[in-house]
């Protein structure tokens, strides 16, 4: 098949995704993969801004077409340009590659131009749907924008595949012709269990002696964060060697690195920015305990976040906050996840340090993401829906 995966984000530039397991393990399978994406101009070269021929990220054997959307490359520009170079760079994309079918990420910057160049072209749309984009906006001038360009969208693609059955049920509120879950994924051969990595331990200045709890990605208002910072002097009276790890960057993390500041933590909090997501074993294997804080809103409640999937991989036991889509994936009887409402987990976090029996609920979490969740299993899944509509 030649496949053309569609999103709005910077390809190269994005934290490794979905888009990037998906689009390497179909090029690995035999297929023709093009992927269509919006270049962040930052302070990028030309040629992080031109097409990108043999790309690939994960997997050394694989190769993925690059096609780089026409945008003025200014900041703010690019995404408002794109809107409207979109419809004929796609309509271009579609015949030059003689493309079968399309897989769309996007809603907001090129939907609608996928939408008319597809159907113009009678090729097949599915989307994959993760979010509903316009809970993310605080503004509600755009944030109704948005819903309008979702309402006028989602009927008009021929399969959505959710993530969570919470996402399949408001694709159906949007109208949405036919819908169905496919979980995300996790390789166990690339986020795998690794021996403390102690020259990493040392560049950390992590000692020995310290009992590490570690969070992993994006760092935004509904984090939890906060309150775990907060819980740190009185975990330290029970933990003296208590040691917060932070691994990810975002809008929020200077305000993290203020409020620790503040508490005079520092010496217990290390913060690391975005990693490479190859090195996410090696930040892994320094933690006894990793944790997802989320704060629970309308819009955290519908995830499962992919990093739970990845930590799980890596072998590690994961204190998290109940969201209705990590309970579908991980049921509380299952005991994979370790659940806890925000205000409990200081003192599920000392009972756990505590607990003698904590690595098996990881060992316990890796048997169960190789035996339900590979990105080999979510790869195969998604081309047999492609085939169904192409016989």
């Amino acid at each position: 098949m030649n496949i053309l995966i569609i999103h709005e984000v910077d390809w190269i530039k994005k934290v490794t995704y979905e888009i990037h397991h998906l689009s390497e393990l179909f090029s690995l399978k035999g297929h023709n993969v093009y992927a269509i994406d919006i270049p962040d101009p930052g302070k990028s070269s030309n040629k992080e801004t031109s097409d990108v021929d043999n790309y690939h990220r994960i997997y050394e054997k694989s190769s993925v077409k690059l096609l780089r959307t026409p945008v003025i490359p200014i900041k703010g520009l690019n995404r408002i340009s794109a809107y409207f170079t979109s419809y004929r760079f796609i309509k271009k994309t579609l015949q030059d590659y003689n493309i079968d079918i399309v897989l769309l990420y996007s809603i907001v910057t090129n939907a609608k131009a996928t939408i008319k160049a597809c159907t113009e072209s009678n090729i097949p749309i599915i989307h994959r749907t993760f979010d509903v984009v316009h809970d993310l906006i605080d503004e509600k001038y755009l944030k109704n924008i948005v819903l309008k360009f979702e309402k006028s969208a989602y009927p008009e693609f021929d399969e959505v595949i959710a993530n969570t059955p919470f996402m399949k049920k408001w694709s159906e509120d949007m109208k949405s012709k036919h819908v169905i879950i496919i979980p995300q994924g996790v390789d166990p051969n690339i986020m795998k269990p690794l021996p403390k990595d102690l020259e990493l331990q040392k560049n950390l200045q992590i000692s020995d002696q310290d009992r590490v709890v570690m969070y992993l990605g994006s760092i935004h208002s509904i984090s939890g964060l906060p309150v775990i910072l907060n819980s740190i002097p009185k975990i330290v009276q029970k933990i003296p060697h208590f040691k917060l790890l932070v691994v990810g960057g975002g809008a929020h993390l200077e305000n993290l690195k203020e409020i620790s500041k503040k508490l005079g933590i520092q010496d217990k909090v290390v913060f690391t920015d975005y990693v490479p997501y190859l090195h996410i074993p090696r930040y892994c294997s320094l933690a006894e305990l990793c944790i997802n804080p989320f704060e629970i809103t309308d819009m955290t409640k519908k995830l499962s976040p992919v990093k739970i999937f990845d930590l799980l991989a890596c072998g590690k036991p994961v204190l998290a906050t109940p969201l209705e889509g990590l309970l579908y994936d991980f049921p509380d009887e299952s005991k994979i996840l370790i659940y806890a409402n925000l205000e409990q987990f200081e003192s599920e976090i000392i009972s756990l340090l505590n607990n003698e029996s904590l690595e098996s609920f990881g060992r316990k979490g890796r048997q169960y993401v190789e035996a339900n969740y590979t990105w080999e299993n979510v790869a195969n899944r998604f081309l047999k829906e492609f085939e169904t509509f192409l016989n």
